[in-house]
């Protein structure tokens, strides 16, 4: 009997143990479902107070608004504003260059040292050009550009024209007096040369200035070809004889030209491009006869990114074909040159080119030359040359008139510098 009592004790204080943790974790439940209820409850109200004062944010911000435009308006009404300073943002980009240099021969020449259209000069000190440079756009679809070229013989109008951009199929239009689309340096001005010269093979067939004159041009970029990433053609005619390849003494000498350019990108640190042009024009003053000049154009350049600025290697090579009918006979000329340039550092730049050509209207008349010039970059605004040439010449009758030319070594120091924003960039 008595065991049996101590076992029922037993069982009723387990029973209620169980009871009381029952009870607790129960009361522990609902105490932390009310913490729960308590924290959204929290959440809700903060995110209440915050959406308050962004909304009374905004209002203040509002009022500031609403106050200072009254106060602007009313200080419109009272004061009187000019519109002098907003018309300097309708002035163009003007930009001077200057380009001097001095050059030894050893030959003295006539020819060789006096200025010309094939030598800039020798023995002596020479203001090649000073130029003054305007461009501006003139409004969304079109811009502008003027180019004066002062000179010890004067004032000379380099180029001027308009320029309409972005027309419909990818063309733009061209109209004034501008240097033509033609081969690699054609429509390079002298300051921007890779070396202080054009090669002999551009000078005998065109003149130092080049292809161009008044007239139109337009600009074609083509669809995607294959195996390129752009090409483009561009076709100008112009009213630029020169009396070399084509003549100057008619009242209207028209010459068309046509250049074909193919672009491709090797890679993120180089690309390459090869270029095919065309001029053809009158070369008498009777209008019989026919001048025509081909060009094939390759150009390579390798800028590594992030490194651009202290290594750079650019190289050109342009092929020159000539065929110029005549009175007598039809003549074939051929002329061509490479130049490379390494740039050196991040002022220093070391360029070489060879040259060969033969002369218009007398394929027995040639000329090959060989040049090395050191750059020094002082700034993006001024730059210093030295460059070394020898001519190696077999000219007996210099365009048929001029005379003999001998064979030469010329030594040049060429300075150039630039104030405002065309600088010296290959335009």
């Amino acid at each position: 009997m008595k065991l049996k009592t101590f076992l029922i004790l037993i069982f009723l204080i387990q029973y209620l143990n169980i009871n009381a943790q029952n009870q607790n974790n129960q009361n522990l439940n609902s105490r932390i479902d009310s913490l729960e209820n308590q924290l959204i409850e929290l959440q809700q109200k903060i995110l209440e107070k915050e959406k308050i004062d962004k909304r009374n944010a905004l209002m203040d911000k509002a009022k500031q608004f609403s106050s200072q435009n009254k106060k602007e308006s009313n200080d419109i009404s009272k004061k009187f504003h000019s519109g002098i300073r907003k018309q300097q943002g309708l002035n163009p980009n003007i930009s001077v260059g200057g380009d001097f240099f001095t050059s030894f021969s050893s030959s003295n020449n006539d020819l060789i040292t006096e200025i010309s259209d094939f030598s800039y000069g020798n023995n002596n000190f020479f203001m090649r050009e000073l130029e003054l440079g305007f461009a501006a756009p003139l409004d969304p679809f079109s811009r502008g550009k003027t180019f004066l070229s002062v000179t010890q013989e004067g004032i000379a109008l380099e180029e001027a024209y308009i320029e309409l951009i972005n027309l419909p199929l990818h063309i733009n239009l061209k109209a004034g007096i501008f240097k033509a689309e033609y081969g690699l340096l054609n429509r390079y001005h002298p300051h921007a040369l890779p070396q202080f010269d054009k090669p002999k093979a551009l000078m005998y067939h065109f003149g130092e200035p080049g292809i161009g004159g008044a007239g139109l041009a337009a600009n074609i970029m083509l669809p995607k070809p294959i195996l390129a990433h752009a090409s483009s053609i561009d076709i100008s005619v112009v009213d630029g004889g020169n009396d070399i390849s084509f003549t100057s003494e008619n009242k209207i000498n028209l010459l068309y030209v046509g250049h074909f350019k193919n672009y491709y990108d090797i890679n993120e640190n180089s690309y390459f491009e090869f270029t095919i042009s065309g001029a053809r024009g009158h070369n008498d003053s009777t209008e019989n006869y026919n001048a025509h000049i081909g060009s094939f154009g390759l150009h390579y350049k390798w800028a590594p990114v992030g490194r651009s600025k202290y290594r750079t290697l650019d190289w050109k090579t342009e092929f020159i074909y000539g065929y110029h009918e005549g009175p007598l006979k039809d003549v074939e000329t051929f002329g061509f040159y490479s130049s490379i340039q390494n740039k050196l550092g991040a002022r220093f730049w070391l360029a070489a080119r060879i040259g060969y050509t033969e002369l218009p209207y007398d394929k027995s008349d040639h000329e090959m030359n060989y040049a090395v010039c050191l750059d020094f970059w002082q700034s993006e605004f001024v730059f210093y040359r030295f460059q070394y040439q020898y001519n190696d010449r077999n000219i007996n009758n210099m365009m048929g008139s001029l005379g003999e030319m001998p064979s030469d070594h010329v030594f040049t120091l060429h300075v150039s510098w630039a104030m405002g924003p065309h600088k010296h960039e290959a335009y």
